[in-house]
């Protein structure tokens, strides 16, 4: 906020003191209007931004398997699910979702040849259409005068038929096209509730030759097509399984040509890619993109020292790879950091190597040149062998990096291992998260996910942690240990008292060949949760320590199926419902809503769930009017609800937050969550973000944020603290004129005090006088924030930029009166007299 604006605000605030808004209720104390569910303050624990691995769990070293990394094909941002890389048959994989390119080479040329083999599997989702396209494959062949690509696009433009009905245009057959982008206009999740947003300028592709596909050329079951692109000045010719298909005459053409693979929401593979001059004399390119060529260091691990580094493929402990290290006489190793070193603490962990028997293998905290403790743990021999350490850091404070090295000979290193001790004292968590998380006393916790569980398989997080494998796909700027899966999951939930929702996976996204044991995957998992040490899966739970069922009563079928589409995602809700009933008749299910036909949705399969899920994520500016806009929508639902074959059902928020980290994160937490108390429909919630590491390049809204070594709680997570806090499940009504105050007022469960909870997003001040049926007033106390600005944001170097404040209240009799300051939320406890 600028100095001017300072003064007016301060200006404001001191006319408003004067001229203070008039508000009154009236409180009947005597009379429970409703209960409140306790489960609405509960919290979404996905596995992004880091949250779990290196968050939450304390793992202190990324990649600690060695394996190499798919190539994303774009900056980081949200949602990766996997990224480009070659097989050992020497074929080159595309992801599988959203628009990600990987570049192939620069042709300084006007005359080539492009040739490859491909084959695809296309996928078609309802909720798509604004993709652009489906079956969607481009070779960038070609630049334009002004640096942008020419494609060779191969793409299949059909629109659903509940498009159709709503009058979009006819569904179009397949082609091949030579396109450029183009800009256009398009909305934000239009119509889809639970979410807002502006109309942004998007690249959209335009065709500039089309060629329609036959049948036979464009097939889906795994056919390898002949491809060949000719390039002689502007004229380009396509080839498609040896027949041309498209001869064209480009605009223009530039010498300087970036040819690159792009997909989007197809699995394309590749092989034999051959680029060479038309007359076959010279060859530009042969083999595999260099961005999916093997490196010599595992990612995540810098190497030191005059060495050489290797990585071994099909010699390790754990999956493909082991790093191998050779020095001659000086040290020679890799580091990992930086770590945060802590006095006293103790550096606990493992690593399996092999080796010549002549290298000594070292681990060390190395803190620039130099070594704060180090220690030789072994001179390994021909077979793997598991060597366990500590590093005691002494008196040292501050960063350093894990050093792992050897100072002669050759040694490979595979599955390496740290932790501190206090960590692995309280059950392998890292202990200012573990706390703060505990504090905040979640009632409930959705687990893995969110966006993660499209591609989670929980079969890969249990077990011996040691032969758990590295997640293969990119998530989140992340490739999980697996090190969090089921079974430190519920051991979280019942140290810090929360109970588990976990949701799983129907695989929207997959082929009809997987779909059976994305099922069968689904209730074995209910299963090992909830069977007797002496069922099948119970019994493995019971071999990895836990013979006692672990119990979890609510289970989610998948998560924003928007894309799926209502009709599939609703015969994927009543055969997964069915079979994980039939598991554990006593689970409760939860569907995902959201869709424009949740009415019929309700009608035609209420039956077949307990709870309807809806996410909401709030535009910054919406921090005052979103919820009560949100209340009126839950309130739809109820009648919705109330009509359809199962009036029991209850609305699950399973993800709701502000799109913010500044103070109206803080204003919208509460009104959002006074909105849900006094809304009975609405029983169960989970807010989101709840952890975030702050180098992460999006989604900046999270109740936790933290780095290596640090954290600080944005107002989201204060203000919900503060709120539950002070829960009561007794709802008592009230009448009155509250203006633009959101309030909610509960009775204490032992009956001594009326709690009120007040939330000014305004700049006004309001005198709030509170009349209530109590014999008398014995004390009053308000605790609140009010931070005077709607920028006010904590942070690494202030983290109480928005801190807790207390006054009282003014009591009489039967009448309170309260001074609310503007853009505060905050609860006055009414202690009553007897």
């Amino acid at each position: 906020m600028s100095l001017k604006h300072t003064i007016i605000f301060v200006l404001a605030c001191m006319f408003s003191a004067v001229q203070a808004q008039n508000v009154s209720i009236n409180v009947q104390s005597e009379k429970v209007d409703g209960l409140i569910d306790q489960k609405i303050y509960g919290q979404l624990f996905e596995h992004i931004y880091f949250s779990a691995n290196n968050g939450l769990w304390q793992e202190l070293i990324y990649g600690r398997s060695f394996e190499p990394q798919h190539y994303p094909g774009i900056p980081p941002r949200d949602g990766y699910f996997d990224g480009w890389f070659v097989d050992d048959a020497q074929v080159l994989h595309s992801p599988t979702r959203y628009e990600q390119p990987i570049p192939v080479t620069t042709i300084n040329s006007d005359n080539y040849e492009i040739s490859m083999d491909v084959n695809w599997r296309a996928y078609k989702l309802a909720g798509r259409r604004w993709s652009g396209g489906l079956l969607d494959i481009r070779f960038a062949f070609k630049n334009q005068m002004n640096g942008e690509p020419y494609f060779l696009r191969i793409n299949d433009p059909s629109i659903e038929t509940r498009s159709a009905r709503e009058g979009a245009p006819a569904p179009q057959p397949a082609n091949f096209s030579i396109s450029t982008f183009s800009e256009m206009e398009i909305g934000a999740q239009e119509g889809m509730p639970g979410w807002t947003g502006q109309r942004r300028v998007v690249k959209a592709l335009q065709p500039l030759k089309t060629t329609i596909a036959k049948k036979e050329q464009i097939t889906l079951g795994g056919e390898w097509h002949k491809l060949r692109i000719r390039c002689e000045g502007k004229r380009v010719r396509v080839y498609w399984d040896n027949k041309q298909i498209i001869n064209y005459q480009l605009p223009d053409n530039s010498s300087n040509n970036e040819i690159a693979f792009w997909v989007n929401y197809t699995e394309a593979l590749y092989k034999d890619i051959r680029i060479t001059s038309t007359d076959k004399k010279t060859v530009y390119f042969e083999g595999m993109p260099e961005a999916v060529k093997i490196p010599e260091v595992a990612p995540q691990w810098q190497s030191f020292g005059n060495g050489k580094f290797e990585l071994v493929k099909n010699d390790a402990v754990n999956m493909d790879y082991s790093q191998k290290i050779t020095a001659s006489g000086s040290k020679s190793g890799l580091i990992q950091g930086p770590q945060n070193i802590i006095r006293q603490e103790s550096y606990v962990g493992s690593v399996y190597a092999k080796g010549d028997a002549k290298s000594e293998l070292f681990v060390a905290l190395k803190a620039g040149d130099r070594y704060l403790v180090e220690k030789m743990i072994g001179k390994p021999g021909r077979d793997w062998t598991k060597y366990e350490f500590s590093l005691h850091a002494g008196d040292y404070v501050g960063d350093a990096d894990f050093a792992i090295y050897t100072n002669q000979g050759t040694v490979q290193i595979d599955q390496v291992t740290v932790s501190t001790q206090t960590g692995l004292d309280l059950g392998g968590f890292r202990p200012d998260i573990y706390q703060t998380v505990k504090d905040l006393k979640p009632t409930s916790m959705r687990w893995p996910g969110g966006g993660y569980v499209a591609q989670y398989n929980w079969k890969w997080g249990i077990g011996s942690q040691e032969e758990r494998h590295r997640w293969p796909h990119w998530m989140w700027l992340d490739y999980d240990q697996n090190a969090f899966g089921t079974d430190e999951f519920i051991q979280f939930c019942r140290q810090i008292n929360t109970e588990p929702v976990i949701v799983v996976r129907v695989g929207f996204d997959r082929p009809e060949s997987e779909h059976a044991q994305l099922l069968q995957d689904a209730c074995d998992w209910v299963a090992y949760c909830n069977e007797p040490a002496t069922g099948k899966w119970g019994s493995k739970r019971a071999a990895n320590g836990h013979p006692e069922p672990y119990n979890v009563r609510i289970w989610e079928i998948d998560n924003e199926m928007w894309e799926m589409g209502i009709e599939e995602y609703e015969k994927a809700v009543r055969k997964f419902s069915v079979a994980m009933r039939e598991v554990d008749p006593t689970i409760k299910i939860v569907a995902c809503g959201g869709f424009r036909e949740d009415e019929a949705f309700l009608n035609s399969s209420g039956s077949y769930f307990d709870y309807l899920s809806l996410h909401h994520y709030e535009r910054a500016t919406g921090y005052a009017t979103g919820p009560e806009r949100l209340g009126e929508q839950y309130n739809r639902y109820a009648e919705m609800i109330a009509k359809c074959p199962n009036p029991n059902i209850k609305l699950y928020i399973s993800e709701w937050n502000l799109n913010s980290i500044d103070w109206r994160t803080g204003l919208f937490a509460g009104g959002f969550l006074n909105m849900c108390e006094r809304t009975p429909v609405v029983e169960m919630g989970a807010a989101a973000l709840f952890m975030r590491r702050t180098d992460a390049p999006d989604w900046n809204n999270a109740f936790i944020n933290f780095d290596y070594k640090d954290l600080f709680v944005a107002p989201n997570y204060q203000v919900t603290k503060l709120w539950y806090d002070n829960f009561s499940k007794y709802r008592l009504a009230f009448t009155g004129d509250t203006d633009e105050l959101n309030i909610t007022t509960t009775l204490a469960e032992n009956g001594s005090k009326v709690i009120v909870k007040v939330v000014n997003p305004t700049e006004k001040t309001y005198t709030l006088t509170i009349r209530g049926d109590w014999k008398g007033v014995a004390d009053t106390d308000y605790t609140y924030y009010a931070p005077g600005s709607l920028d006010a944001i904590n942070s690494m170097e202030n983290k109480n930029a928005v801190a807790l404040k207390n006054k009282k209240a003014t009591a009489s009799d039967h009448t309170v009166t309260l001074s609310v300051e503007p853009l505060s939320a905050g609860v006055l406890d009414i202690v009553k007299e007897f």
